[in-house]
């Protein structure tokens, strides 16, 4: 492999899940396969076993990022949502507090002792600060001495570091929900708004005051944040224990719109550019709306849409996703995962006007319907199912250059794998380590059978694919992360 043909993630987990999981003298490190630390009682063995699909070890430590030459890794710092931690009534009467501590425990990969810390204080940004500090001091060479991660502040400084060293890997900041500077809490809606609102555009200023501002935030998550609406996220298995109602499916709030506009300027610091994933459709047009009114008027100052780990939803626009209620019954039907936190027609093509970027996520539960995924899951010849994920993956793809129906549309496609977010993912490709893997068998499936090969415009397999692992997300920060 070529020195520069290194592989790029753009959203993916490594302090979340270390941070989360660490040992309670603070030694475990960003290399270790940092298993998870489990409640074993009854429902905590329950879980286990029901959650088997989803990864117990660490699927981007940087040994794993190094063997897969995933050499920049966006890191999503992630403080947990207490709506994962503050059951619904019903739930808490039923299960119990141990038995909470222990569904929560067993099924993340959080510790009992994060846990508690968890249940004990509603300070996202003081959580938020710490996940930060955490990743800037454990910077530095592998416990072999082959390997080195360094946070970098903008393409410059990431392009040289890269190439100094086959065994350097560079970091690039990122959040994942606005609920960090301290919205979105039992507290904070009891606040004034205006006193709320000073807060947050406090905390927006010490961030961009860090020595590593984050490049972009995924601005909406799992729970009402106050700011915009969230699309449906949750298995009906999480529903039981998790409710995500409240302001599913709204658009803007006026503070959200503040605290937008405070992210967006250069006026309070380095701008922070705004990720779309889990918002919900309706504050994503809102959104989408917002940013070509400002691109028209300031022509020399583009800000790209992102959605940074997504998948296609087989919808022509925004409006047709959201006719049919988000639930079970809306996946048995459809080839694509048709929920409308996924990826319509529409807002493909508004994310290639604004010269944005997508990310490709790997979690095979947001790539089709489920009678689909329930037939693959079913094949027992390894070598059958892999080819059968393959293709899923490709309709994606070309999902998303239908989209467009041009060439250029190549150009925003990327690897967004959400690596421990606590994904299902594809089988074949567990973590970070099989990257090169998925490279090869996109490109030996598309050579062997050609398809689709009327949506190539004229580009080889290789060509394709060396977009979308490294040069689209390299073109994007060189024209963005300075």
């Amino acid at each position: 492999m070529e020195k520069k043909e290194f592989f790029i993630d753009i959203h993916c987990h490594p302090t979340m899940r270390i941070f989360h999981n660490k040992s309670k003298n603070g030694e475990t490190n960003y290399w270790g396969e940092n298993q998870n630390k489990y409640v074993n009682n009854l429902i905590g063995k329950t879980i286990v076993s029901l959650s088997d699909h989803i990864s117990k070890v660490s699927q981007s430590n940087y040994y794993h990022c190094a063997n897969g030459n995933v050499r920049v890794i966006f890191d999503s710092l992630y403080p947990v949502e207490r709506g994962f931690i503050n059951f619904r009534r019903l739930a808490k009467i039923i299960f119990g507090r141990k038995n909470a501590e222990a569904l929560v425990v067993n099924s993340s990969g959080i510790t009992q002792n994060q846990y508690r810390k968890y249940k004990a204080s509603q300070d996202y940004f003081k959580d938020l600060n710490e996940q930060y500090d955490f990743l800037i001091k454990n910077q530095g060479p592998s416990p072999c001495g082959k390997y080195n991660y360094k946070v970098v502040g903008g393409f410059k400084e990431l392009n040289k570091w890269v190439n100094e060293d086959l065994g350097n890997i560079a970091i690039v900041v990122t959040i994942e929900g606005a609920h960090v500077f301290g919205s979105g809490t039992i507290n904070s809606e009891k606040i004034e708004e205006k006193e709320l609102e000073n807060q947050l555009l406090k905390n927006i200023e010490t961030i961009k005051k860090w020595e590593y501002p984050p490049f972009f935030i995924t601005f909406a998550h799992h729970f009402w944040n106050q700011l915009c609406g969230h699309a449906s996220s949750l298995s009906p298995a999480t529903k039981i224990t998790c409710d995500q109602k409240k302001g599913r499916d709204t658009g803007f709030t006026e503070l959200g719109k503040k605290v937008l506009t405070a992210l967006l300027s250069k006026d309070n610091g380095q701008r922070i550019l705004i990720d779309t994933r889990h918002m919900s459709a309706i504050s994503r047009r809102e959104y989408y709306q917002f940013i070509e009114d400002h691109n028209v008027k300031n022509p020399n100052d583009i800000i790209p849409s992102i959605s940074s780990h997504t998948a296609v939803n087989g919808f022509n626009n925004l409006l047709e996703s959201t006719k049919e209620k988000d639930n079970i019954f809306k996946i048995k039907k459809s080839k694509f995962y048709s929920w409308s936190i996924n990826m319509s027609k529409e807002e493909v093509k508004y994310i290639h006007r604004s010269k944005g970027i997508i990310g490709i996520i790997l979690d095979k539960g947001r790539y089709c319907g489920k009678p689909t995924l329930k037939k693959i899951n079913s094949i027992t010849d390894p070598s059958q199912k892999k080819e059968a994920f393959i293709q899923l993956i490709l309709d994606n793809l070309f999902f998303y250059i239908e989209s467009i129906g041009e060439k250029s549309a190549w150009d925003i496609l990327t690897l967004g794998t959400d690596f421990d977010g606590v994904i299902t993912h594809f089988d074949c490709y567990e973590n970070m380590s099989k990257i090169p893997e998925l490279k090869k068998d996109l490109i030996f499936y598309l050579k062997e059978t050609e398809y689709k090969k009327e949506l190539w415009f004229d580009l080889e397999p290789e060509e394709i694919f060396y977009k979308i692992f490294h040069s689209n997300a390299l073109a994007f920060l060189k024209r963005n992360f300075n």
